[in-house]
């Protein structure tokens, strides 16, 4: 177990009061951070206040984090948060730059809707 981890778990007695907000859907009680962190980083990363992104830092190392870029998170992101995190984890500019590219030019199916 990382270190990091482990801490956040020692320390944190339940989880953090952001997470009823962003995390509504799920009973806190159930949310295992180290079973779902990747719903905790990928949530956080998208639609995270600042302290629930500084709470994400403490809580995974950096290699997490990035790891959870190359894995997922460079496809789900929005160009901004996804330009964020890369930054933040010390992405290679290059790489970076491909993912933003990529992210920029996905098909957004709810930009396209007309209503009625």
């Amino acid at each position: 177990m990382n270190e990091k981890v482990a801490d956040s778990i020692i320390n944190h007695i339940g989880l953090p009061d952001f997470f009823s907000l962003l995390f509504w859907e799920y009973d806190p009680g159930t949310i295992d951070i180290i079973k779902h962190d990747s719903l905790i980083m990928g949530r956080i990363m998208e639609r995270g206040s600042w302290a629930s992104m500084a709470w994400l830092q403490k809580t995974y190392s950096r290699e997490q984090l990035g790891s959870f870029l190359e894995k997922r998170g460079n496809r789900i992101l929005p160009p901004r948060e996804l330009n964020y995190w890369a930054l933040m984890c010390g992405i290679s500019s290059d790489k970076r730059q491909k993912w933003l590219k990529d992210a920029r030019e996905k098909h957004d199916v709810w930009r396209d809707r007309h209503s009625h």
